[in-house]
C-alpha cells in the first residue's frame, strides 16, 4: 500500500527539518583585511532576513583574535563575558556585562606578560568609557583616597596615565603615542600644571620643554627642531607668565 502524503504534512516536515539550522549559530564576516584574512566576524542565528546578532569577533591582521563579544534579545544587548586580547594571544581584559550593559563588572586587566596590570591593593576597578570599537578605552583603579586613571588605544596601548587624589589630578601625568613613545610628560599639583613639562615628536625626539608653577609658565622654555637641535628659548620670567 502506498503512502500518500499530503501538501501540509510536506510543509511541516520542512518547517521540522529547518529549524535547527535557524537556530544554529553561524560566522558572517563583515570586514577582511587585505590579505583575505577576517578582521570583523558576527555570529548570527536566525533566517537570512532577520539575522540576530549573539557574538562579535575582532582579529588582527595577524590572525590572532583581538576581542570576543556576546549579545542577547533582540535589540541585541551587550551580554555574558567579553573578553580581549593582545596581538600575542596574551588576555588584557575580561568584564561581565550580564548586569551593567554599557560598561560592564568584575573587570580583570593584565599586561602582555600575563600579570596583573596593576599592582597593588585595589578597592574596585571600572571602566567609565569605551571605545569606538567596544574596547575599554578609560579605566580607573581606585585605592582609597586615590584613583590612578588609564586611557588605552584600541589595540590596549597605553594612551595615558594619571593619579587623581580625592578627585584632584596630583603627580605625573602622561601621554603616549600610538607606538608607545612618550607624547607629554607633565607634573601636576592640587590640579594644577606644577613642575617639569616635556612634549615629544611621535619620533621620540623632544619638542619643547620647560616648567610650570601653579599652572603658569616660568624660567626658560626650549624649543626644538625635528633633529633634536635647540632651536628656539622663552623666558617667562621676563614677561607677564601665561597659561599654556
Amino acid at each position: 500500500m502506498k503512502t500518500i502524503f499530503k501538501p501540509t504534512i510536506l510543509i511541516l516536515l520542512a518547517s521540522i527539518l529547518m529549524l535547527p539550522s535557524c537556530n544554529r549559530v553561524r560566522e558572517e564576516t563583515i570586514q577582511s583585511y587585505p590579505n583575505g584574512k577576517p578582521m570583523l566576524v558576527f555570529l548570527v542565528k536566525g533566517d537570512k532576513k532577520s539575522p540576530v546578532r549573539v557574538g562579535e569577533r575582532m582579529y588582527y591582521e595577524n590572525g590572532q583574535l583581538q576581542f570576543e563579544k556576546t549579545f542577547s534579545g533582540q535589540p541585541e544587548i551587550p551580554d555574558g563575558i567579553w573578553r580581549y586580547y593582545f596581538d600575542n594571544g596574551q588576555l588584557f581584559a575580561s568584564g561581565d556585562f550580564t548586569k551593567n550593559h554599557s560598561f560592564g563588572s568584575d573587570w580583570v586587566f593584565l599586561n602582555r606578560n600575563g600579570q596583573p596590570y596593576y599592582d597593588g591593593q585595589l578597592d574596585s576597578v571600572t571602566v567609565s568609557d569605551m571605545g569606538s570599537l567596544g574596547t575599554p578605552s578609560t579605566v580607573s583603579f581606585c585605592s582609597g583616597k586615590h584613583q590612578d586613571v588609564i586611557q588605552f588605544y584600541s589595540n590596549f596601548t597605553v594612551r595615558s596615565t594619571e593619579r587623581l587624589t580625592d578627585g584632584v589630578r596630583n603627580g605625573k601625568v602622561f601621554f603616549y603615542f600610538p607606538n608607545g613613545n612618550p607624547q607629554v610628560e607633565a607634573n601636576f599639583a592640587n590640579g594644577l600644571e606644577d613642575g617639569p613639562y616635556i612634549v615629544y615628536r611621535q619620533n621620540g625626539i623632544p619638542f619643547y620643554q620647560g616648567n610650570y608653577q601653579s599652572g603658569k609658565r616660568i624660567g626658560i622654555w626650549e624649543f626644538y627642531d625635528e633633529e633634536g637641535n635647540l632651536e628656539n628659548t622663552l623666558d617667562y620670567s621676563s614677561q607677564p607668565t601665561t597659561s599654556k
